[in-house]
């Protein structure tokens, strides 16, 4: 997965210490595209700072130590919670879920999804009109189109809120 702004290593041990109080963005592993682990951003104060944690689709004798996917979902409960209740359009969590196709997904948190989803409509407008969508592209390639914008949008709203990406 081609990422535009770095991500971070994290050990098991720092992981098993995260706050998902912190956490403002999760990816959903999926069939495509991102089977192999998750994305997320913290925020801590003026800072967001990104991390990547994989390795699962193809694990290897090395990889054991590794945060594994039962680990991100016993440490991130919420993520979890709102994971299992995406096709609930009455459900009320830390989170707003979007799904992107083929059972991959992000998590936004509820405290900045009204700042962060102009940047999103604005990275996703800009994506179509690059490809030449059609009106019905447009609304059958939307959610697919997030998955390779939803950094884009984040870098662009860090920078208008002054906030360091780490």
């Amino acid at each position: 997965m081609n990422y535009k702004f770095k991500t971070n290593e994290i050990s098991k041990e720092e992981f098993l210490k995260l706050n998902e109080e912190n956490i403002m963005f999760i990816t959903n592993p999926g069939r495509m595209g991102d089977e192999d682990g998750i994305t997320f951003v913290i925020r801590n104060d003026n800072e967001f700072k990104a991390y990547r944690v994989s390795g699962w689709m193809y694990p290897r004798e090395k990889d054991k130590d590794n945060v594994s996917l039962n680990d991100a979902l016993n440490q991130f409960s919420k993520w979890k919670e709102t994971w299992n209740n995406e096709d609930n359009e009455n459900y009320q969590g830390k989170y707003k879920h979007l799904y992107l196709g083929f059972g991959n997904g992000l998590s936004i948190d509820n405290s900045i999804f009204n700042e962060y989803e102009p940047y999103l409509e604005e990275a996703i407008k800009v994506r179509m009109e690059e490809k030449n969508y059609s009106e019905e592209d447009k609304i059958k390639f939307k959610y697919s189109t997030i998955f390779n914008v939803w950094d884009e949008a984040l870098i662009n709203m860090a920078k208008d809120m002054n906030i360091l990406i780490e």
